[in-house]
């Protein structure tokens, strides 16, 4: 406020930089947490064109017979996006690590 900056400055030049990597984080445990949702995918869905992958996963796994191969096949798929959020959200992950553990 000294130097003449206003209030939406000072948060888009000084409190959101120092954000960054929180947000990040949330965002990345936000997705994973909604990506892979079963429990409550499963009790409201009623419809199988309208299920999850997750829960379109079980499907190849039963009491009589058990498709792993599929499963597996599946499991690869459902994971992919996840792991390309974490490459693009990495180095704000490391930054965060990183200026929390130097001082000055």
């Amino acid at each position: 406020m000294l130097e003449g900056t206003s209030r939406p400055q000072i948060f888009r030049k000084i409190i959101l930089p120092l954000a960054r990597p929180a947000i990040a984080v949330t965002g990345l445990f936000s997705f994973m947490t909604a990506w892979n949702e079963f429990i409550l995918a499963s009790i409201f869905m009623d419809d199988e064109s309208l299920y999850t992958v997750p829960v379109g996963l079980r499907f190849f796994v039963n009491d009589y017979a058990s498709e792993w191969d599929f499963f597996a096949a599946g499991s690869i798929l459902v994971s992919l996006p996840v792991i390309a959020l974490f490459i693009v959200l990495q180095r704000f992950l490391v930054l965060g690590l990183s200026s929390g553990a130097v001082k000055g």
